[in-house]
Order: structure tokens, then C-alpha cells, then sequence
């Protein structure tokens, strides 16, 4: 739970302006850091890193200390020193520091041993740290680097002034939106150099993952009897990585840590919660809903099978209706169907926030194909382009969700199902073995897992998404219908030559959306849902 803010701008001359320029720089990253400060209440510092050509202010926050061992020797409002400004978590840094210093591990500290890792600035080394960040580096020849990770499981924006000798940077659009309008998202597995244009060092290889299906076409056959052995060693693979993933997350230290999961009741999140359990007894589990809607009730059915502390929130239509600016205000986005599900997962962030660390389900459904328009597929090689397209779309849309809904909040939330390993032996698995075409269920594979630790009626429940189990959409699209007329619908709906709004109620979020943000341009930030409903 971290942010960073920053301004990397051109030198000009070596006179008093520039001391000026730096003043004037560090009070606006001060403001964009205010704009903020939920990402980080604890530690605030800013630094100072240049070069012959550039120098930058750049802000930092967390909530977390900031220790010595990051270089940093100081908390509070004040400049520090450090090469390496990082949101998120490197789960790695012991490994590759052996591999590029044959050294052990360096008595400083894992983030001194980070800063040695990438103050050199390989992109060879960059591409190995597994993890999910946003990071600032300052390198030895003191170019200053933005960078993302290759899912980006952590959010990084930026812009450029109207000549481009100054780019804007922040964790989030509220903080850049006071300073510049025209904001872009960094790509996933992408850096800027001082203030050139985003370079690519990592994606996910699409060509890898496609040549293993490139001759397999058919698609829709049944699954054989002498399959059954092969499902049951891909479940026992994927209950490893996911077990693995899981422990991996846990922070080693106390044992009275409070572990938490979000709780839908559907197949990721249940099965999440399931094997949380082979780490510790008291496991946390939080739900929300309508009273008498679908998630409410299969969460109480996983929170009774698997005996954990369960609480649920039950919200009523005018509350749900009432949060919405506060909502997408938070959220920096008006697409609804991700407005739908914010609008939950806020709740279930504050629901949460006493926990250590909270564990979300996420990702399941682009890695294992649980969407149900997977089923309409003609071939292996489409639904592999079909799985790649969706984990290659999660940075705006479902993490955006996950970010912001956490931060809302100070939520410490782990994402085990997007580990990297087990991503990558998902996109192996035949897709055969994750659609039922007998039953029409999506993530077969996953399911014949789930039967090990899950009451037979959550394995076998079909797809919902989120705003649809709990109720969400229903309430929301009648109560917007009332509100704005077919007339003023179309009058309205066309936003420019780019971007026509999908209904009624896509029309209300743009307005709000427009009112926290105005003149702010979104093209170039924003994703949209493909399938509206």
C-alpha cells in the first residue's frame, strides 16, 4: 500500500532558476500527494534525482515505515535519499541479487538489495522480478526510470506538458488531473526514460502460448473416460502453484496475523478461502449483497463448510444509489459494469480493513476461462487468444477496480490467482479441460479442484459476475431509466468521434465521472468492458 507522485523536467540553465523550478516542483508533488494520501497516511518523503540533461522531484507514501534499510533514513515531510521509489512487493530480490552479484543476501535489507539489482538498469535483470510494482529508479549513470509491471498489477499515469520538456507521474489520475488533463496510462511491462516515449521490456508471449494450439482445431468434442487421469494431475499442478502462491504472500513474522479473503461465494473466491485454510484456522471471510441475493447466500454456504469468521454487509438501494460519485470518484473510471463491481468492493474494502492482509480471487476467470462467452469459441487457438486478450486487459479494468477499492481503504489485498507461475502453467493447459460443454460451465479444470475443499453446490454453480450475484445491476439500471429520458439519452450518448456511451445508465456515470474530472481527457487512460452485460 504505497504511491508515488513525481515531475521529471528538462534542465535549462544552471542559474537561480532552477532552484526556483525545484521549489515550485516540490510544493505541486506535495498537492498531488495530498490528492492521494489514502495510498499512504504513515510515511510521506520526497527526493531529488537528476542528471546532466533532467531532474525529477518525486514523492513517495506508504503505510508502512520507511525504514533505513531503504535508503531512506527518515519519515515524515521530509527529502530522503534513495535510488528506488517502490509501489508494490518483489517477492524475488534474494534470488536475483545471487544470480547478478554472486553475494548472499545483503545485511541492508531487501530493498537495498533491490536498489542494487536495478540502479544498473538491465532490462534482462527488470524482466525477472517477480511481483506486482510501480517503481521509480534513479540508475548509476542517473537517468531516471518509470516503470510498471509486465500485468500491471500496479497503476502508474503520466503526462507531458505542453512542450514536453516536463512529464507529470502519479499512482493515480486525481493526483495528475491538477496539473495536466491529456493523462495515459503507462503500459503494462513498459518504462520511460527521463521523458521519452514508454519502451516495452516484458509482455506476456503471445507466440509461446499460441504455437502449442496452432494445430488443434477441434474444439467442442466431449471429454474421454482416460482424460479423468490428466484432470486429476492438472488439478494436483494447479493446487501446488496455488498453494505456493498463497504461502509465498503470507508475510513471514507473528503468528497472530489477521488473514482475511473477499467472499462472493463463486468459484475463485471460495476456493481461495479454501486453501487459505492449510496456513491458518481463523481465516476472515467478507461478503456483500442485497438481502436474498445469490452471492449472499453460496458466501454463507463456503463460510459454514469451511468454519471461518465470516461477516457480511447488506446494503439497501438508495445506499447502494448514494455512493455512486464517491464511487467513481474513487474509482477514475464510468464504465459501468466497473462501476457495478466497485461499488461492492468498496464496501468489502472497508469491511476488511482491520485485517493484516486480505485475499482476492481475481484472475481466475481470465486464466482459466470462466467467462461464458468462451463457450462460443470455434477452436483451441481462439479461446487461447480469448485468455490472452483478457489477462492482457485486467490492468484497466478489474485491478483498476481491485487498486482503487483497496487503497480506499488501507487494504493490504493479495492476488494469488495472477501469480506469475501459475499463470504461465494455466496458458498450457489444453483448453479442452477448461469448458464443459456437456454442462455449459466455464473453468472445468479448476471446478474438479474445487471439489476437494468445496460443497458440490459452489463447484458446480454457474458464472455470475459480481454485480449480477449480488444484485447490483438490476437495481441500479431500473432506478437510472427514471432518471434520464430517451430523449436526452440520445442527444447525449455520442461523447466525440471515439466513444459512444451504451445506455442510460452509462450516461449518469459519465456526468459524474465528468464532475470530479472536468476537462480531463480520457481516451487514453480508460478501458471499456467488451461485454456489456
Amino acid at each position: 500500500m504505497a504511491g508515488l507522485a513525481g515531475i521529471i523536467y528538462r534542465k535549462k540553465s544552471n542559474n537561480g532558476s532552477e532552484d526556483e523550478k525545484r521549489r515550485i516542483y516540490k510544493s505541486s508533488v506535495e498537492k498531488m500527494l495530498n490528492n492521494i494520501s489514502h495510498r499512504g497516511s504513515r510515511s510521506r518523503a520526497l527526493t531529488f534525482m537528476d542528471n546532466k540533461d533532467f531532474a525529477a522531484v518525486t514523492g513517495f507514501i506508504s503505510n508502512y515505515d520507511v525504514e533505513d534499510n531503504t535508503g531512506a533514513g527518515q519519515t515524515g515531510n521530509k527529502a530522503f535519499n534513495s535510488n528506488v521509489m517502490l509501489d508494490g512487493k518483489i517477492y524475488n530480490t534474494d534470488e536475483i541479487y545471487f544470480n547478478h552479484k554472486k553475494a548472499k543476501a545483503s545485511l541492508n535489507g531487501k530493498n537495498r538489495m533491490l536498489e542494487e539489482i536495478v540502479t544498473g538498469f538491465d532490462s534482462s535483470i527488470i524482466k525477472k522480478l517477480d511481483g506486482q510494482f510501480a517503481m521509480v529508479l534513479n540508475d548509476r549513470n542517473k537517468n531516471i526510470y518509470l516503470l510498471r509491471d509486465f500485468l500491471g498489477r500496479k497503476p502508474l499515469y503520466f503526462g507531458y506538458s505542453d512542450d514536453n520538456d516536463t512529464l507529470f507521474f502519479a499512482s493515480e489520475v486525481k493526483a495528475m488531473a491538477i496539473l495536466c488533463t491529456d493523462i495515459n496510462a503507462l503500459a503494462p511491462g513498459h518504462f520511460i526514460k527521463n521523458n521519452q516515449s514508454p519502451v516495452m521490456f516484458r509482455k506476456l508471449d503471445f507466440k509461446k502460448y499460441q504455437e502449442k494450439f496452432k494445430n488443434e482445431t477441434s474444439f467442442k468434442s466431449q471429454l474421454e473416460n482416460d482424460d479423468s487421469a490428466e484432470i486429476n494431475n492438472i488439478a494436483d499442478r494447479i493446487e501446488d502453484l496455488l498453494l505456493k502462491s498463497i504461502e509465498k504472500r503470507i508475510p513471514a513474522g507473528p503468528v497472530n496475523i489477521k488473514i482475511g479473503a473477499w467472499l462472493s461465494g463463486g468459484l475463485d473466491s471460495s476456493i481461495i478461502a479454501a486453501l487459505l485454510k492449510h496456513f491458518k484456522q481463523d481465516i476472515y471471510t467478507f461478503a456483500v449483497g442485497f438481502e436474498g441475493s445469490r452471492d449472499l447466500e453460496a458466501a454463507r454456504v463456503v463460510a459454514d463448510y469451511l468454519d471461518t469468521k465470516h461477516k457480511e454487509y447488506i446494503f439497501s438501494e438508495d445506499e447502494l444509489f448514494d455512493r455512486l460519485p464517491e464511487t467513481i470518484f474513487t474509482l477514475e473510471s464510468f464504465d459501468a459494469p466497473l462501476v457495478r463491481s466497485t461499488l461492492g468492493n468498496i464496501i468489502a474494502s472497508k469491511m476488511s480493513s482491520g485485517a493484516d492482509i486480505v485475499f482476492s480471487g481475481e484472475g481466475g476467470d481470465e486464466i482459466f476461462a470462466g467467462y461464458n462467452y468462451f463457450l462460443e469459441y470455434n477452436s483451441q487457438i481462439q479461446i487461447q487468444e480469448g485468455l490472452l486478450q483478457a489477462i492482457g486487459s485486467l490492468h484497466n479494468t478489474a485491478l483498476q477496480r481491485v487498486d482503487r477499492s483497496s487503497n480506499s481503504h488501507g487494504v493490504n489485498v493479495k492476488l494469488p490467482m495472477l501469480d506469475e507461475e501459475l499463470i504461465d502453467y494455466a496458458l498450457h493447459i489444453p483448453p479442452k479441460y477448461k469448458l464443459d460443454y456437456n454442462t455449459g460451465l466455464t473453468k472445468y479444470i479448476l471446478r474438479n479442484l474445487a471439489k476437494r475443499h468445496l460443497p458440490h453446490e459452489i463447484v458446480w454453480r454457474p458464472k455470475d459476475k459480481f454485480w449480477e450475484g449480488s444484485g447490483i445491476n438490476d437495481s441500479l439500471e431500473n432506478k437510472i431509466k427514471g432518471i434520464i429520458t430517451d430523449s436526452e439519452f440520445e442527444k447525449e450518448k455520442i461523447i466525440d468521434e471515439r466513444f459512444t456511451l451504451r445506455n442510460k445508465e452509462e450516461l449518469y456515470y459519465y456526468k459524474i465521472f465528468k464532475n470530479c474530472y472536468p476537462g480531463v481527457e480520457f481516451n487514453n487512460f480508460l478501458s471499456f468492458t467488451d461485454n456489456f452485460n
